[in-house]
């Protein structure tokens, strides 16, 4: 009995690093998504918009 329970405390600590993790990752995905969202508006904008 004193085995499984010290199982499952562990594996709860993993889950929650795991959780952790994921919604780092997943900001980490929204940032670099806006950044390149704004980079490749800008480069659509300068190759068929601007004025010379």
């Amino acid at each position: 009995m004193q085995h499984d329970t010290e199982t499952n405390a562990k594996l709860q600590a993993i889950e929650s690093q795991l959780i952790t993790i994921n919604r780092n990752l997943l900001n980490v995905f929204w940032i670099v998504g806006f950044f390149a969202l704004l980079y490749f508006g800008l480069m659509i904008y300068l190759m068929f918009f601007r004025v010379a």
